[in-house]
This record gives structure tokens, sequence and C-alpha cells, in this order.
């Protein structure tokens, strides 16, 4: 079982029966539509995207889930290129349908997220984050980015301090939260000693970073041709060596469902219109 796994307890607080079955027909059935447009507006603009997380493990071939959604999964996953992930932002806040939202600082300015969402307009999840504007279902859309692997650590801690300084910002934490889980978790000093091993290297090997929670490093060859895939009868397109990038962040045993205990998901209900 991979690590990831375990660390998920930590932050997908809830076993996926709590959702119910119509709940999680929904979500899967409401993702896949919101997908099939997103993919048509990242196809019309030349847009280059990857499946990746649970979707791509649903897709791969061979994994017990056979081309479908995984039967707990709670979002899809899809990641794009820096250097689209900006005019992506732009084109889908035009060209997305009334019925979702590009969930971002541009359309929330309490959103605080490192990546941006494509939210579902008439749905709305439970437990939810009722600062934010938007609380439906939703597609992750990730930022993949080539960096040094030199820099991996030193960019991760300091995304950290980011990130609560966005929470900050947007009103998410108060100043004494933000202050103790800066303490707590030695920011300020991993911060100064990466940035003092940064500036000692003198490696340029790239490594490509997946702008998620789980900040995934991938190889520079696993990226590059993509490849297509078969999810829920659409063809995608992935990683060239996306059985690389499974078995690093799901384990070996990635082919298989895992035990019924770490099958996770962060939210416990899911309100839609019929």
């Amino acid at each position: 079982m991979g690590n990831y796994l375990v660390k998920s307890k930590a932050y997908k607080g809830y076993h996926y029966s709590q959702l119910s079955k119509a709940s999680l027909d929904y979500l899967h059935k409401r993702t896949l539509e919101m997908f099939k447009e997103v993919k048509e507006i990242f196809d019309n603009h030349q847009i280059k995207y990857m499946i990746c997380g649970g979707t791509l493990l649903g897709a791969c071939p061979g994994c017990e889930a056979n081309g479908k959604f995984i039967p707990w999964d709670d979002d899809f996953d899809v990641c794009v290129f820096e250097e689209d992930y900006d005019r992506i932002r732009e084109i889908l806040i035009k060209e997305l349908d009334s019925s979702m939202i590009l969930h971002c600082q541009q359309t929330d300015s309490h959103y605080y997220h490192g990546w941006m969402k494509i939210k579902d307009k008439h749905s709305h999840v439970y437990p939810d984050e009722s600062i934010l504007e938007y609380n439906g279902v939703w597609i992750d859309l990730y930022m993949i980015r080539k960096i040094k692997k030199s820099e991996v650590n030193y960019l991760i801690v300091k995304e950290h301090l980011d990130y609560l300084n966005r929470r900050l910002a947007a009103g998410g934490i108060s100043k004494e939260e933000f202050e103790k889980r800066v303490s707590d978790n030695n920011l300020l000093q991993k911060i100064n000693e990466e940035k003092k091993l940064l500036e000692n290297s003198d490696s340029d090997e790239k490594v490509y970073i997946i702008w998620s929670a789980s900040k995934i490093v991938l190889n520079e060859d696993w990226v590059l041709p993509l490849k297509t895939l078969s999810f829920e009868g659409i063809e995608c397109t992935t990683f060239n060596k996306y059985e690389e990038y499974l078995l690093q962040h799901y384990g070996e045993d990635y082919k298989s469902f895992p035990p019924e205990e770490v099958r996770r998901v962060s939210i416990n209900k899911v309100l839609f219109d019929e």
C-alpha cells in the first residue's frame, strides 16, 4: 500500500461509505460531464493536459477500476503545463457554461488554494468551506511545472508558507493560528536551510512537479510525449510513463483496490438539484 494512501487519512477524514450511493453517482456523472466540456475547450485552444491522481488510476489498463471511476473517488484530477496555466484561466473564465465556475482568486477573493478548481454550481458538498463562494463538486486543475531537482524541497516549503499567507489574507485563519502553524512546522527555519542548500547546488537536473497538495515529483522523461487512455469511454491524454507515476504515488499494488480502511474521501454529503 502506497505511503500516499496512509497519509491521506490525515486530511481525507471520512470513509467512503459515509457518502450515499446517490451522492457518489451524481459526483461521478457530473464531473465527467464537466470534463467533457473542459476537454473540448482544451482541444479547441491546443492546450496539452494530463489526467492524473485517482482519475488516472481508474483509467490505467490492468487496474481494477477497468477504465472507470474508482468507486470511492470524490473528484476529477487534471493537470496543465505551467506555460499554459495563466492562459487557460482566462479562457475558462470566459468559455465555461453557466452551470460551472472556474474557482480561483480571480473569481473569489477568499480562494486560497495553490491550484484552480472547476466547480459545479448545482450542487453543494459537505463539510463545506463557508468562507468560499462556491462549494459544488469539482475538477482539480493542477499546474505541472518543470524545475531543477535541487529546487524541489525549497519550493515545497515555500509553498507551505505561501499557502498559510493566502489563508490568512482571505480570512480563513486567524493571525494566532497562522503564527502557530508557522512555528509548529518550523517553516522559517526550513526555508532558510533549504535556500542555503539551493545556493550551494550546481546540479542542472530537471524534474516535473505537480502543484497539488501532495506535490508529486516526476522524472523529466516520464511526461512527454503524451499518451492516450480511455476513461469512462472518453479518450484522454496523460503522461508518457504513467505507470511510473502511479507506482511512485500509490505504491507497488496500485493496480488493485486498497484495503477498505484507506478508501477515504474528503466529503461526507452532496446536495444537488434533482
